[in-house]
């Protein structure tokens, strides 16, 4: 009968196992990690800016274009005011708000030509049908793209990376046509 502790025999083994290891190690989590996401504000000089704010359109088919004017304090994040004129709702007479009053406005960040929104866990919650999901991501999609320093945008939910909210896909980046 032979040996079947040999050198060659444990070399082998000793090889699949660190095979094994390294795949292992290699090998991405199906679980979403959290982004390291950049801090502070985009510094603004004071004054009066123009937003171009895309809300749902009353008859939730599409988008409509409301221009409204701001004044930016010194120092103000402009990507995280558009979001917050968003969240308010529209002035403009034909035109819907994209989500309920009183819902939190999502934090945005600014890397690399990259708005990278980060929308509070609430909204996933909000109980919308494929078209007013679709009419409230495009709509801050659309908003933040109106920026010159924003090539597309990203969405996070609670901080983490999501496939979806439901129905749209949050996969890939939203970018101009």
């Amino acid at each position: 009968m032979r040996k079947w502790l040999t050198l060659t025999n444990l070399a082998g083994l000793l090889v699949l196992l660190l095979g094994g290891l390294a795949l292992w190690a290699t090998q991405e989590s199906s679980e979403f990690r959290p982004l390291n996401l950049p801090s502070g504000p985009q510094p603004q000089e004071p004054g009066a800016r123009t937003l171009r704010l895309y809300f749902a359109k009353d008859t939730q088919d599409s988008l409509v274009v409301e221009e409204r004017t701001v004044q930016v304090a010194e120092g103000e994040n402009l990507l995280e005011r558009a979001l917050e004129e968003l969240t308010r709702g529209p002035q403009l007479p034909g035109a819907a708000p994209l989500v309920p009053a009183g819902s939190p406005t999502p934090t945005v960040f600014l890397r690399d030509g990259t708005a990278i929104v980060d929308l509070p866990r609430s909204y996933a919650n909000l109980g919308f049908g494929a078209a007013g999901e679709s009419l409230l991501i495009y709509g801050i999609a659309n908003t933040l793209l109106e920026f010159k320093e924003v090539q597309q945008v990203r969405f996070l939910l609670g901080g983490q990376e999501v496939e979806s909210l439901g129905h749209l896909s949050l996969l890939d980046p939203f970018k101009r046509p």
